[in-house]
């Protein structure tokens, strides 16, 4: 153990000194993250704001008498010269129009007549907020219609409305905003995990065989085994680190993000509460093993980084793709999905937010995830044996 021990001193060293490994598993999750998603919100907010103040060109073709009165002068610009759907659909893919909206023939007496009137409206949904807005309107307006028609008819809303229906959403807000937050956070914690491990790997196995130092490792008095694990650790740490940082940097920059509602943040505290946290990490180490194994007995076989990169990059699909099913609605945690590796812990981590988990499932999954940090270990160890493989 005393070997091993020396053996990762050495390497986590050596990872430390690599400015790929810091910038991939140490700034990015710590630094960019909270910077980023701020960003990317405080933008949000800005073209979302600008969309809705946005003086919108509109088209009207054959309106109904006092229709230009529902839109608002400073908000929409009504365009007079545009006479047919043509001319008004060449304009808005053109950029020269935002809408544009057809009263078919008959319309007002339709409307008089207590029928139903058909209105065309033409947009481009890459603009954001004007179907939106212009839908609204229309609501506004054929509510109107329908209160005059109620009126005539000198009956009650509630005699075409018999039944009043109440829907009580019962599911604690924490649980609601949890499942959200924690379908989103192991998509991130995987992925900067598997990064994590990835670089060091590369580095610390591949390229010492590049650099030709490997060979001098080979001729200490550490045995093979005892080389390989104190890698195989060093490359988890970092990975381990690397998702660990991340889930603090998801929740630094949603506590920075101002204006957020009280249940979101009560969801955020529950995040970091001793619990849910200790239950992250007791599945993220096994992960980070699991990773390190993997990387571990895919590269040793590489003669140069380039080509060890080109090894790793269809495994980070492998890995993405059961990550990104967390992110899915309605995929639920239960014994059939606990047994799907990566796709178990981003159902789980939902469960752990939300406080909903059930711990027969979890203690499944660590189990599972330990078996599976043995076996690719064991596996980097047979592969690391091989002579051919390592000089």
């Amino acid at each position: 153990m005393k070997t091993i021990i020396t053996v990762i001193k050495k390497e986590l060293l050596d990872t430390l000194r690599d400015r790929r490994t810091l910038v991939s598993a140490i700034l990015l999750p710590t630094i960019l993250l909270p910077v980023m998603l701020y960003g990317f919100t405080k933008i949000s907010e800005k073209v979302m704001t600008k969309e809705k103040e946005k003086a919108l060109k509109v088209a009207l073709l054959n309106p109904p008498a006092n229709f230009d009165s529902e839109l608002d002068s400073e908000k929409y610009t009504i365009i007079d010269s545009i006479e047919t759907m043509e001319q008004g659909r060449d304009a808005i893919l053109g950029d020269d129009l935002d809408a544009m909206i057809s009263f078919l023939d008959g319309y007002e007496s339709k409307i008089s007549g207590g029928q139903t009137a058909k209105v065309h409206m033409w947009y481009k949904s890459t603009n954001i907020m004007v179907k939106d807005r212009l839908t609204t309107i229309f609501e506004k307006y054929e509510k109107a219609i329908l209160d005059d028609r109620i009126a005539n008819l000198d009956i009650t809303k509630e005699t075409i409305d018999p039944i009043d229906l109440t829907r009580y959403d019962i599911a604690p807000k924490k649980e609601q905003i949890g499942k959200l937050v924690g379908g989103f956070l192991p998509y991130l914690f995987i992925i900067f995990c598997f990064t994590g491990c990835m670089y060091p790997a590369l580095d610390l196995i591949t390229g010492e065989r590049e650099r030709g130092t490997i060979e001098t490792l080979l001729t200490s008095p550490a045995s093979r085994f005892d080389i390989l694990m104190g890698k195989v650790i060093s490359i988890a740490v970092v990975g381990f680190a690397a998702a660990v940082l991340t889930i603090m940097g998801l929740v630094l920059s949603l506590k920075l993000i101002p204006d957020i509602p009280e249940d979101f943040l009560d969801a955020i505290s529950n995040m970091v509460q001793m619990k849910s946290v200790l239950m992250l990490i007791v599945m993220i180490l096994p992960l980070s093993l699991f990773f390190g194994g993997v990387i571990s007995a895919m590269v040793v076989k590489a003669k140069s980084f380039k080509e060890a990169q080109s090894i790793i990059t269809p495994i980070s699909f492998m890995i993405i793709m059961p990550a990104m099913i967390g992110l899915l609605p309605g995929i639920e945690l239960t014994w059939t999905t606990a047994m799907i590796p990566i796709t178990n812990i981003a159902l789980a981590t939902k469960e752990i937010v939300a406080d909903t988990i059930n711990m027969g499932h979890y203690v499944f999954i660590v189990l599972s995830l330990v078996v599976l940090a043995v076996i690719s270990v064991f596996v980097s160890y047979r592969q690391f044996s091989k002579e051919g493989m390592v000089l």
